[in-house]
């Protein structure tokens, strides 16, 4: 099946059928009950508010901030409840840190997952500090390693960059990723094998921070990193 999920931009779709349309109007709040998109907007000591302007021609984005003072179980996130145990899952979305001056090792934090309801984690994306540059991780499980899980990371850009992954699950499944990268036949990291059966299927996602390093809280507390344009399906390429 190659249709879309869902289209979880925060702006409202207009009549084009594009959120950066002109007809595109930003909604008060993230949620649906407040015009956006999203199932709901789960925070703790954190916000996930509307800023505008939005990336690549959007009206407005996501801006996840961690309160000062806060725990290293903050989180400051939106939810999307619309997968059905999906057995492939594939997302995108921007994420950009230039708020976020000098990055270090000791600066990280979960930025988007999508699990299991009832079986856990399917797949966690981070962002973390390393010589003055911001870097993606990814953690995928994997029941063919000694650790339980695959993970790694990819070097981010200054400014907008554009994440995607595809996730299939099974005994023999898949995890590949583009970041910044328009050519769906070469991905950044080419297709990992897993065996990630016990997934059993993504349901919920979330994106946003969670889990901040204390290095982190310290250095950005009350600095929005801007998400937007995230898009889910089941299959076919999403690019930008």
């Amino acid at each position: 099946m190659n249709t879309k999920m869902k289209l979880l931009s925060l702006a409202l779709v207009g009549l084009c059928g594009f959120a950066g349309s002109a007809m595109a109007a930003c909604p008060a709040g993230p949620a649906i009950a407040n015009g956006g998109a999203w199932s709901s907007a789960p925070t703790f000591q954190g916000t996930a508010t509307i800023v505008t302007p939005g990336y690549a021609g959007t009206e407005c984005r996501l801006a996840s901030t961690i309160n000062a003072g806060a725990s290293s179980v903050a989180f400051a996130t939106v939810e999307d409840d619309s997968p059905s145990a999906e057995p492939r899952y594939r997302a995108h979305f921007i994420i950009n840190l230039d708020a976020q001056t000098s990055p270090s090792i000791t600066k990280s934090s979960t930025a988007f997952s999508a699990s299991s309801t009832a079986n856990g984690p399917g797949i966690t994306l981070g962002v973390f500090g390393s010589a003055n540059a911001w870097f993606l991780s990814y953690i995928v499980p994997d029941a063919n390693q000694a650790s339980g899980v695959t993970s790694g990371s990819v070097a981010l850009a200054a400014g907008e960059n554009h994440v995607e992954f595809d996730l299939q699950i099974g005994a023999t499944g898949s995890v590949a990723f583009w970041v910044n990268n328009n050519n769906s036949a070469s991905p950044t990291v080419p297709a990992i094998t897993l065996n990630n059966a016990a997934v059993a299927g993504i349901d919920t996602a979330f994106l946003g921070l969670a889990g901040p390093s204390p290095g982190f809280i310290t250095s950005y507390a009350g600095t929005g990193v801007g998400f937007d344009q995230f898009d889910s399906r089941r299959s076919t390429f999403i690019g930008y």
